[in-house]
């Protein structure tokens, strides 16, 4: 643990910033998931099945890179290991305070007993997660 903290403050401050609001957003995104009912949470995912554009000017997605590096480093570094869906939802709010259009995806598969999954796209760029062989999307956020 104290290690961790030494790579933390030896980060450039840019990095620092993102990293820790990545592990604040993934804390706020597993609470709401545990304190709030899906039909509370989805309203403010976004847009009900919408599509965000499939393309993003070179400064948006150079920022969507560093907030997957981030939700993906916070996910390793934390104690209890947040899932799909939570990475998600802490990616699309950090994606959504920039202005940058991103897309969550909710998808099962039928035939691996309806394995859930979620994942975010911004532009080209898959957030985190990405879609899976075998799963359908269900519903979307944009």
């Amino acid at each position: 643990m104290t290690s961790r903290l030494i790579r933390l403050t030896r980060l450039p401050a840019a990095e620092r910033s993102v990293l820790l609001e990545a592990i604040v957003a993934l804390i706020g995104a597993g609470l709401l998931l545990r304190l709030m009912t899906f039909k509370r949470l989805a309203p403010r995912l976004g847009r009900h099945m919408g599509e965000s554009p499939e393309r993003l000017d070179p400064g948006p997605a150079e920022t969507a890179g560093r907030i997957q590096w981030a939700v993906e480093t916070a996910a390793r570094h934390l104690p209890w290991k947040p899932v799909c869906f939570p990475q998600a939802i802490a990616a699309k709010w950090m994606l959504g305070r920039r202005r940058i259009a991103s897309t969550l995806y909710l998808g099962l598969d039928p035939n691996a007993d309806y394995d859930a999954h979620a994942w975010v796209r911004a532009g080209a760029l898959i957030v985190t997660g990405g879609p899976r062989r075998g799963h359908t999307i269900v519903s979307s956020f944009a």
